[in-house]
């Protein structure tokens, strides 16, 4: 027993190391009502230079972040899109039961990690993204930041 804990609390902390804190800003015109601590992307080497994340079409990134509501809620939603000062395009696939990422119920002043593993479909087109990561409570309450990611093709070999 105390050998399979020690692989698993190995695995944790090779997981925890390969994550990349990346930058993010704050959303515009979004009433404070969280605090966003530090914001995650696996895999992303761009953020050692703090680079935009380049995320290959096809693959799966792991996106996670420690936030401190200052509401409490039974339920979060989580909504994601592209957004642009015109508009936002919601993301298509994302899950939006937030509390299968985090735990529910939410309280007020308690930190809580999030963490989504996200899939970047074949069929969206490689270009600069800001992406727009936002949950909401039931009481439309929400915690908010944008970060950004240029989403490229796989290059192939000859």
């Amino acid at each position: 027993m105390k050998c399979c804990y020690r692989v698993i609390l190995s695995a944790a902390l090779v997981a925890l190391s390969l994550a990349e804190v990346i930058n993010f800003q704050k959303c515009p015109g979004v009433e404070e009502k969280c605090s966003i601590r530090q914001v995650s992307v696996t895999p992303c080497p761009d953020a050692a230079k703090e680079l935009p994340c380049t995320i290959l079409r096809g693959s799966n990134v792991s996106i996670s972040f420690d936030f401190t509501p200052k509401f409490a809620a039974n339920e979060l939603t989580a909504d994601v899109s592209w957004t642009q000062p015109a508009f936002d395009l919601p993301f298509i696939g994302m899950d939006t039961a937030a509390c299968k990422h985090t735990a529910c119920p939410v309280e007020s002043g308690k930190q809580q990690h999030y963490s989504y593993d996200l899939n970047i479909k074949k069929s969206y087109p490689p270009q600069h993204y800001d992406v727009k990561w936002k949950l909401t409570s039931e009481n439309n309450e929400s915690c908010c930041f944008i970060l950004q990611i240029n989403i490229s093709k796989k290059v192939k070999r000859t």
